[in-house]
């Protein structure tokens, strides 16, 4: 069994022997870990006022013509005034149809425009993220994933002992491949767990907890071994290892106080060094079980 009093002491005594490399170290992992337009104004349609008076000729006052046959000449001048009149009307009416079917056309034109570019704007977008999703998790895979597990055999030696800063390369140059496939397997399990509403894939994390210092000093164990023998050392450690992370709530409101100073210089090399001596605790809690559950005679 394990407390947390012993392992964060366990911390200190290590940050003490090698205080300025588990600090450079954390940095980089906080760097490494944290690093993880086109615009058109479309003008309206034209606005186009319609006629709504229309401007009548004036009428002269015509002196009365009195004809041979004694009929006067007014009635046919204001008769003629009013055709003109009304072929005004028609003409300006004509006019507003025709402007208006204009309108119509130019507004069906421009949201045909608008709903072709909003499509496109999707589509481009979409393949974006596509492409930035991608280069973001091969990065992580081939990159940061490895230069994780260094870290944490870095923070493991620094526990045991002295740890030089080299190790934060042990990854790349001990079965490479395997831990990032490994590491691969991990990471998708816990993301297809998230996708049920969080909490599992918190759950899952917790479970695969221990994948990374596994491979810290088993770099050429299989993905599934690696895996299973997370879950065996997590098994019924993950909410104690919960209660952990939660101890260090005040640490953190310190780091936000201090601009983030006390993190990088102390909380966060704090952390990683409990996390440490948490795997190296349950990984002998983990070993005695496995000897005494051997049968006898076995090697």
């Amino acid at each position: 069994m394990w407390t947390r009093k012993e392992l964060k002491q366990r911390a200190k005594e290590a940050l003490q022997r090698n205080y300025w490399k588990i600090v450079l170290v954390s940095v980089l992992a906080i760097v490494l870990g944290g690093g993880l337009g086109y615009s058109s104004g479309t003008a309206g349609p034209r606005s186009v006022s319609s006629v709504t008076a229309v401007e009548t000729v004036p009428v002269e006052t015509v002196p009365e013509v009195t004809t041979e046959d004694g009929d006067s000449g007014w009635t046919e001048m204001i008769v003629t005034d009013e055709a003109v009149i009304r072929a005004q009307d028609e003409e300006y009416f004509l006019l507003d149809e025709i402007a208006q079917s204009l309108i119509d056309a130019s507004e069906d034109m421009d949201n045909t425009m608008l709903a072709a570019y909003v499509v496109m704007v999707l589509i481009i977008g979409g393949i974006i993220f596509l492409v930035v999703l991608v280069i973001v998790g091969a990065v992580a895979a081939f990159l940061y994933n490895p230069f994780r597990v260094g870290v944490d055999r870095f923070m493991l030696k620094s526990v045991d002992d002295k740890a030089e800063i080299k190790e934060i390369a042990y990854a790349f140059d001990h079965s490479y491949i395997n831990v990032v496939k490994t590491m691969f397997h991990m990471d998708l399990r816990v993301f297809l767990w998230a996708l049920l509403f969080v909490i599992p894939g918190i759950y899952k994390k917790y479970q695969y907890r221990m994948v990374p210092y596994i491979l810290a000093e088993r770099p050429d164990m299989g993905y599934k071994e690696v895996l299973q023998m997370s879950r065996d050392m997590m098994n019924g450690e993950k909410w104690h290892a919960f209660v952990l992370d939660l101890s260090f709530i005040l640490w953190h409101m310190l780091g936000v106080i201090t601009c983030g100073i006390a993190e990088v210089f102390y909380v966060h090399p704090y952390m990683e060094l409990t996390d440490a001596s948490l795997y190296r605790k349950l990984y002998e809690l983990h070993e005695n079980t496995n000897q005494k559950t051997l049968p006898d005679g076995a090697v």
